[in-house]
């Protein structure tokens, strides 16, 4: 019996170290999404303004709502989020210029791992 809780401890305990390891899959709030925006522009040293401007840009997510629609195909949501992302881009060149806004963009997003799901072999 104790060699049976011992393993299913380390079971346990592997299981929840590869939980957290990929971040746990809980979403940030909007105000730690808002702090983490900022901390990955402090290395652009934009100004207070350009910074606000970015995070104001980045946090406005009111068309986001439109592309969570459970009855939108695949193909409608990919390009609803392209239009979101050009028309977000428009609006970063507006207010800090086209070179601040490239390396904004760079920094802004947060950086997605592989995306698994390897599609087979090449045979």
């Amino acid at each position: 019996m104790k060699k049976v809780l011992a393993l299913l401890t380390v079971v346990i305990c592997c299981s929840m170290s590869h939980v957290m390891a990929q971040g746990g899959g809980q979403r940030m709030t909007p105000e730690e999404r808002k702090a983490a925006l900022i901390e990955r522009l402090k290395p652009l040293n934009l100004t207070q303004v350009q910074s606000d401007s970015v995070v104001a840009i980045y946090m406005d997510n009111s068309a986001m709502a439109a592309m969570r629609d459970p009855n939108m195909s695949q193909e409608d949501r990919q390009a609803a989020m392209k239009t979101f992302s050009e028309a977000r881009a428009k609006r970063l060149e507006k207010a800090i210029g086209a070179d601040l806004a490239k390396k904004v963009a760079e920094v802004a997003q947060p950086q997605r791992g592989p995306r698994g799901g390897g599609g087979g072999g090449g045979k």
